[in-house]
């Protein structure tokens, strides 16, 4: 049965998205079972994954040129009586996409996030791991992917304003625990696009951080490197794009930690 984990934070442009796919392409590279969920609008993750020209299975066009999400879109998994079935990406990996259609949830009733939760559960056991990547806003689509989750991912950099964003995401998180899913924890909180030089103010951020989350911080970080984009731009993991860099060998690292660390939880 699937581990699910949503990768999430409060604060915007913190690699929540890069993430969640060069976390799940390693997940599936050494034969995990894979689902990753896009629950944006904006769908950054499935563009990483496909590109600009979706698959039919996530975004339908007429020939008015109008679109509307498809089997394999996560705005079904809101809608009652729906059947979604994920779209197959590359062996072991299988993805539920994303398009602005999903922003139209935000505008229904907010029981609608029960739907996602029972569509997701009804997929666990075709898969190992489930990676939810998130939103940077609170709503009904944070609420139901925390709702759901097992575990809570928190990418952040050592900044000033992303470190605020987890305090603030943790407070939500929280209510969420209490309110709605008893069994959401922590797994860690990913130092991300980190310096690989020494710099005070991110050693600073990262004390501070250590101080009051401790334990919860992977021992991992990845650093800042160009080739990230240039992955991003060839529609691949770090992996897949450059298998000897710094990073490559990081989102490894990282991605032992996350298995082992679920194994420990258990």
């Amino acid at each position: 049965m699937a581990k699910i984990a949503a990768v999430s934070n409060q604060k915007g442009g913190v690699g929540k998205t890069t993430v969640t796919v060069n976390l799940g392409k390693n997940l599936a590279y050494m034969g995990k079972r894979v689902l990753l969920i896009d629950n944006d609008p904006q769908g950054n993750l499935t563009t990483a994954i496909f590109g600009d020209e979706l698959p039919s299975e996530i975004v339908e066009w007429d020939g008015a040129g109008a679109s509307a999400p498809g089997g394999s879109h996560s705005y079904n998994l809101y809608i009652e009586g729906v059947e979604v079935k994920p779209v197959q990406a590359i062996e072991n990996l299988h993805v539920i996409g994303a398009s602005k259609h999903l922003a139209e949830i935000s505008t229904k009733p907010f029981e609608v996030i029960f739907d996602f939760k029972e569509k997701i559960e009804a997929l666990r056991d075709q898969y190992d791991y489930i990676l939810i990547d998130c939103l940077p806003a609170f709503g009904s689509l944070q609420t139901a992917a925390h709702m759901t989750a097992d575990y809570l991912v928190i990418p952040t950099h050592l900044e000033d304003f992303s470190v605020t964003g987890i305090d603030a995401q943790m407070k939500t998180a929280t209510q969420t625990k209490r309110r709605l899913n008893p069994g959401l924890s922590l797994l860690g909180i990913l130092a991300n696009e980190v310096s690989s030089q020494r710099v005070l103010v991110e050693e600073h951020f990262y004390n501070q951080l250590a101080e009051k989350y401790g334990e919860y911080i992977f021992k991992t970080k990845i650093t800042k490197s160009t080739k990230i984009k240039e992955s991003h731009a060839m529609r691949k993991s770090i992996y897949e794009y450059k298998q000897n860099s710094d990073q490559a060998r990081q989102y490894m690292e990282f991605t032992k930690e996350f298995i082992n660390r679920i194994e420990v939880a258990q």
